[in-house]
């Protein structure tokens, strides 16, 4: 999570996600939301966390505060969903930030779709249809130029952004 190596962050079926000091195996932060935590993706040069729900939703959370980035709340209020507008029509299975634009986020879920997100706005800025009819998005990996996509159906999908 840190810069330093010696904190992980976690997200859980309890509704939290957490932040762990490796060398003491301590619980240091604990942020609790309303809904299952599915995936989650630190910002690589900010403390911002993007965590997926079951409830087609992306939600961000600023680590430098231990508060929800879009209510600016203490960490022991629900998470709001007033940032990134529910958009996905399944669970949300990853979310990946961009290498380069600490601004741009990718989510994928199981509806089949790649969505492109720029966090200064509540709406997606693309959706791509990743996957065939009836298959699951899974995962997400950036690459040069592109994103790369994979489904239930075994195959990795390459996408220029």
């Amino acid at each position: 999570y840190n810069s330093s190596g010696n904190t992980l962050l976690t997200g859980s079926w309890d509704h939290s996600v957490k932040v762990w000091d490796i060398e003491k195996s301590d619980c240091i932060l604990t942020l609790n939301g309303a809904r299952v935590v599915t995936s989650l993706g630190r910002c690589h040069n900010s403390d911002v966390v993007a965590t997926g729900h079951p409830d087609c939703t992306v939600r961000l959370w600023d680590m430098r505060t231990g508060m929800n980035a879009s209510n600016s709340k203490q960490s022991s209020t629900q998470v709001s969903d007033s940032i990134l507008k529910p958009s996905h029509k399944s669970w949300v299975s990853a979310v990946e930030w961009s290498p380069t634009d600490p601004y741009v986020l990718a989510s994928t879920s199981h509806d089949g779709t790649v969505k492109m997100w720029d966090i200064r706005s509540s709406l997606p800025l693309h959706t791509i249809r990743a996957q065939p009819k009836g298959q699951k998005g899974l995962c997400l990996a950036y690459g040069e130029g592109a994103i790369y996509s994979g489904g239930s159906d075994c195959i990795v999908r390459k996408f220029a952004c």
